[in-house]
């Protein structure tokens, strides 16, 4: 049990940062058009994760297969933990009089949520995933302090200039935006199944050879 308050804790801490970047995220976007600019001060958010330890569920999922007894748990705990920071922190941004966010995420809510076929968005996550799993298995993985953090960097900006779709920042677009509907929930799942088949698959390819 504490081993998954402190999950649950880390979790919180992920979901308070992507947050936070995505309010950055949509202010740059805004101010500037510049995806680049946006791209790279969302990494930010992926730097403090890795580097902190804490646990999101878009680099935490590729960990999940070969499964061992309480994965389960940890990416359910990750998921929850993920989903209450970043609807606390949303909160108080919006409580703090940052209504203007509330137009710039529902650009973003109608431009990945209205109009796109389900596979469409499936293959746009899958590859989110991908990278997403590159960032962090680099950053755990590689010895090069720099090029880790490079890795990272490039993965993220990658990721949102290609418009890939990252299942947890468009959890912070749908909360600034105010607006849920089931198709929506529908939607947000398969973008979860999505980076988790995405991140899965390349963990598959990672370990392959090493079982040779």
């Amino acid at each position: 049990m504490k081993q998954f308050k402190q999950i649950l804790k880390k979790a919180i801490m992920s979901g308070v940062y992507v947050t936070l970047v995505v309010t950055v995220y949509l202010m740059t976007l805004d101010a500037t058009g510049n995806k680049l600019i946006g791209g790279i001060l969302f990494s930010f958010a992926l730097l403090m994760i890795v580097g902190r330890g804490y646990y999101l569920y878009t680099g935490k999922i590729g960990y999940f297969l070969p499964y061992e007894k309480g994965n389960a748990k940890i990416i359910g705990t990750t998921l929850l933990g993920n989903i209450l920071g970043i609807l606390i922190t949303s909160s108080l941004i919006l409580l703090a009089g940052q209504d203007h966010l509330t137009v710039f995420a529902l650009e973003q809510v109608n431009l990945k949520f209205e109009g796109v076929k389900l596979y469409e968005t499936f293959i746009l996550a899958f590859f989110c995933g991908v990278f997403m799993f590159t960032a962090v298995d680099g950053y755990n993985n590689i010895d090069d302090k720099i090029i880790r953090v490079l890795v990272v960097m490039f993965s993220v900006v990658i990721f949102l200039l290609i418009g890939f779709e990252h299942s947890i920042a468009n959890m912070v677009y749908l909360a600034f935006a105010k607006k849920f509907s089931f198709k929506y929930l529908i939607t947000l799942i398969v973008m979860l199944l999505g980076n988790a088949a995405g991140a899965i698959t390349l963990n598959f390819l990672h370990l392959k050879p090493k079982n040779k």
